[in-house]
């Protein structure tokens, strides 16, 4: 562990949880519920919604300030509950945190969080093939979206102090595709946002659709990727650098009526190790009044 940074009660640790394994197939052994974290108190459910989704709960011990803890919620929420680490919550011990995952035991749910964090290719439009994954369908995002803010958050938030002024979203790789999709499209759903290594290269010109058709907006964005990223199925020596269409898509956001993204390039890191490796900057990022 090296080095804190220090946002009030949310005190975190810089150096914290930047490696992860391999996530293809990996079973999610989520041993944070087996130790348990002296700062927060850990549950699960499950809500039966669709395909039916896990709720990951790490609720603070502390009493709740007046208006309500802040609150992070969490993509692909299996595997982000596998990497987070009691050492985290002890360092942000005023931040609920919430894991929106599927009932399964595997860190993720291929083609479920395909079908929920792909957007439509246009209002109104219906599901469709996915184009890069034969078998999978995608386009569900905006059902997904009515999902997670309507009884997702509602089970999530169910008889606890949260504060709806202080909700962030988080995703990673599909997860922040998602994100940025909920930013420009859905931004009443949240009031900060962070994508981390967004898979951009999945529809570049959809994204980009959606960015030149959003509304103006000013809320917080957080943008993380590694300098060693490959997208899914490429092949030849890993880059060294971030990836191009991420970093062009933040160049032109700021273009955009509004849109400032606080960008963070992790040396060293491939996609995987993006995961945990931005849970030092979305910690403090989700505790910001």
């Amino acid at each position: 562990m090296q080095g804190f940074v220090n946002r009030g009660n949310c005190r975190i640790m810089s150096q914290l949880g930047q490696v992860g394994p391999d996530h293809a197939r990996k079973q999610a052994e989520l041993r944070i519920f087996q130790t348990g974290a002296p700062t927060h108190a850990l549950s699960q459910k499950v809500v039966a919604v669709g395909p039916g989704y896990r709720l990951f709960l790490a609720v603070p011990r502390a009493p709740a300030p007046a208006g309500g803890w802040p609150v992070l919620y969490m993509l692909d929420g299996n595997a982000a509950f596998d990497f987070l680490a009691p050492e985290h919550l002890a360092l942000a011990p005023g931040l609920m945190i919430v894991g929106i995952g599927y009932d399964t035991d595997r860190q993720f749910a291929r083609e479920l969080r395909t079908l929920d964090f792909t957007a439509p290719e246009g209002p109104g439009d219906g599901l469709r093939p996915d184009h890069v994954h034969e078998g999978r369908t995608a386009g569900g995002a905006a059902i997904f979206h009515d999902r997670l803010t309507g009884p997702l958050r509602a089970a999530a938030e169910a008889g606890l102090p949260v504060d709806p002024a202080r909700r962030t979203l988080w995703g990673h790789s599909f997860g922040g595709l998602f994100t940025l999709y909920a930013l420009l499209a859905r931004p009443q759903g949240f009031a900060r946002h962070a994508a981390i290594s967004p898979s951009i290269w999945w529809d570049e010109a959809l994204i980009r659709r959606v960015a030149q058709e959003a509304p103006p907006a000013s809320l917080p964005l957080l943008v993380a990727l590694g300098d060693r990223e490959k997208r899914s199925g490429s092949d030849g020596p890993p880059p060294d650098g971030p990836a191009p269409a991420t970093m062009q898509f933040v160049a032109d956001l700021a273009r955009h009526p509004g849109h400032r993204a606080q960008l963070h390039v992790l040396p060293g890191l491939i996609h995987i190790q993006t995961l945990a490796g931005s849970f030092p900057l979305v910690l403090p990022f989700a505790c910001a009044n």
